[in-house]
């Protein structure tokens, strides 16, 4: 139990750490890439205006602009007052898309700024348009300005500049793998924290826990004593001769009082020794042919009392020795059967199965008798829990199925419950069949 609340305990702490440290780490990568875009186009914006001094002052254009081109990665369109094209990028002849689209941006946002040839001998000194991002029929998105170039010469240009827009994953490139060692060292530090955070939260618990184990186990072992003394006597009283009948049915009461608390003791005492960790398997090459035969004939007598029919079907051939201990099984199949006998009304039956299938031994126990309902089916291993409350099994306290899983964990083994068509329920143990 202290284990699986650790369990639960670490998967939260260790979820919910990683879910605000991913938020505080999206926000951060989000805000660096922030950054780097604005820097971009800033640098974008300085290019364009050092571009433009240099077109004030030199005559060779075309030189220029290749020079930008090649070492900036920038594309070009210019223009003449008149409106004709004197040097338009390669790249921008296969995406004419791309001035289209921002010339009419443009227009819509800066009317009386649009270059028109009617417009330009009105203006006596160079002038930059403001930097537009618009999305280009290629999916790409551009960087885009507008610039009014006067020359020393008297010569007037157009210059539409424009530059790819960077893509998330070249931006966050040169750092993914700054990005990817915080993550993993932070990852390491919230297991490492989680661990320790949980140790010592759990750490009351489990202290209480063992002292409560130790109280059962202690009080248990103090039971069997007075017990035994109390069996002892009522087996004195019932030899006595010649006593009444009302004083034989008392001694009986007793008598059976006394081995229910002592079944009880027992079962205690088996569940202290599985959580302490000392419980020792004596393991072994176990005949299962033998084992069922047996539990079939202690079985048989106890179903032929209630009227019902116990079956047993095993397969033809001799199942294969299994490395196990032989009494554990006994125990845990007996459970099974027990509970089955309880549950079952009068002409019903009982069927005790085992199978073979790749490397697992299946022992399977059917029974036609009230089943456990779907709600119920997640607690019936739990301790203490007993599925029909509205019945008064005296005999049975609700630590039968956890004891039997207990045991079967030890030996390696997995059960699982199915329902019995008809009614009732079917339990099948997988046991791996292990050499010694």
């Amino acid at each position: 139990m202290v284990q699986s609340l650790k369990r639960n305990l670490y998967f939260l702490m260790v979820g919910s750490l990683m879910f605000i440290f991913s938020i505080v780490f999206c926000l951060m990568v989000h805000e660096n890439i922030k950054a780097k875009r604005n820097s971009e186009l800033a640098y974008f914006n300085r290019m364009t205006t050092t571009l433009v001094l240099q077109l004030e002052h030199e005559s060779d254009y075309q030189t220029c602009l290749n020079l930008y081109e090649e070492r900036r990665d920038m594309y070009f369109q210019l223009s003449s007052d008149t409106g004709r094209s004197l040097y338009q990028s390669e790249y921008l002849g296969d995406n004419t898309d791309i001035i289209d689209t921002f010339l009419t941006t443009l227009l819509g946002t800066e009317g009386d700024f649009t270059f028109s040839p009617s417009s330009l001998k009105d203006y006596y000194y160079s002038r930059q348009s403001g930097a537009y991002t618009i999305e280009a029929l290629n999916g790409k998105k551009y960087y885009c300005v507008n610039c009014l170039v006067v020359t020393d010469y008297g010569s007037i240009y157009t210059v539409t500049a424009i530059k790819e827009k960077s893509s998330f994953a070249t931006l966050l490139k040169p750092k993914s793998g700054y990005y990817f060692c915080i993550w993993c060292g932070v990852l390491v530090s919230i297991i490492c924290l989680s661990k320790i955070l949980i140790r010592k939260a759990v750490k009351p618990t489990e202290k209480a826990m063992q002292s409560q184990k130790d109280f059962i186990a202690a009080v248990s072992h103090e039971c069997k004593a007075p017990l035994a003394a109390i069996l002892s006597s009522a087996e004195m009283i019932e030899s006595v001769p010649n006593i009444p009948d009302t004083v034989t049915d008392h001694v009986r009461v007793i008598d059976a009082e006394v081995s229910r608390m002592s079944r009880l003791i027992r079962d205690l005492l088996l569940l202290s020794s599985i959580d302490a960790g000392n419980w020792s398997f004596h393991m072994d090459e176990v005949n299962v042919d033998t084992l069922l035969i047996n539990l079939y004939t202690k079985f048989e007598r106890i179903c032929r009392k209630k009227d019902i029919q116990l079956q047993l079907n095993i397969p033809d051939e001799c199942c294969p020795p299994l490395y196990s201990d032989a009494d554990r099984l006994d125990q845990i199949i007996s459970i099974f059967l027990d509970n089955a006998v309880s549950y079952s009304p009068p002409e019903s039956e009982i069927s005790l199965n085992a199978s073979v299938r790749k490397n697992e031994l299946i022992f399977t126990i059917i029974d036609h008798g009230i089943g456990i309902s779907e709600k119920e089916k997640p607690f019936i291993f739990d301790r203490f829990y007993q599925s029909d409350k509205s019945r008064t099994q005296r005999e049975h306290f609700g630590l039968g199925l956890s004891i039997a899983n207990d045991l079967v964990h030890k030996l390696e083994g997995k059960i699982k419950l199915f329902d019995t068509p008809g009614g009732g329920c079917t339990f099948k143990i997988f046991l791996p069949l292990k050499q010694q």
